[in-house]
């Protein structure tokens, strides 16, 4: 009778025993699948770059001076037009500056400017009328929360070819190009303004 009674305890036991680690092990299960290990992206999205220039590109000045808010616009640039910043930091917007703009490394063969992406030997009502700003949104119009420096080749002082939406634009010189693509050419060098524009 004792060895019965032990026998239904043990099996008991055992029951017990393999109900909580199948509990136990359903519980890790689900903790994994609602938690799933999804890698940051800190990068565009490849479909908003092209290897194909788009022929017959104005350059920014002459398209700023005539697009509205909403329209579709395609223009040539270069990265740059801010010291230290034609990228802003963890946010994807860049600064873009026209080619007819001389950043100080193509105005001599002398390297007298650290910080030539600033544009700081041209003028400055010049500049303001030269310069605009390109975003990059995700699928929900947010912009994506990262620098773009260095994405898919994006370096300050390259030739750029855009094309976007504008988002705005006023007379004190603001220009704001939400982009669809984007050619990334060159740089210039003094004696040659127009290398890298793909011209």
């Amino acid at each position: 009778m004792l060895q019965n009674n032990l026998k239904g305890i043990q099996m008991k036991i055992i029951l017990l025993t393999t109900i909580l680690t199948l509990i136990l092990s359903g519980c890790e299960r689900t903790s994994e699948q609602k938690i799933p290990n999804v890698p940051i992206t800190t990068d565009l999205p490849s479909a908003f770059f092209t290897k194909d220039r788009p022929a017959n590109v104005q350059d920014l000045v002459a398209v700023k001076k005539t697009a509205k808010k909403g329209d579709d616009v395609t223009f040539l640039a270069r990265i740059g037009g801010r010291k230290n910043a034609s990228f802003i930091p963890e946010i994807a917007i860049m600064y873009v500056a026209d080619p007819a703009l001389l950043s100080c490394e193509v105005m001599s063969e002398d390297e007298h400017c650290s910080t030539p992406e600033d544009y700081c030997c041209e003028d400055s009502e010049m500049l303001k009328m030269g310069l605009g700003a390109v975003r990059f949104l995700n699928a929900d119009g947010d912009i994506y929360p990262f620098s773009i420096d260095g994405s898919n080749g994006l370096e300050i002082l390259k030739y750029v070819v855009v094309e976007g939406k504008v988002n705005d634009t006023n007379e004190d010189g603001n220009f704001v190009v939400d982009a669809s693509q984007i050619w990334v050419g060159g740089k210039p060098h003094f004696g040659d303004l127009r290398a890298g524009s793909g011209e």
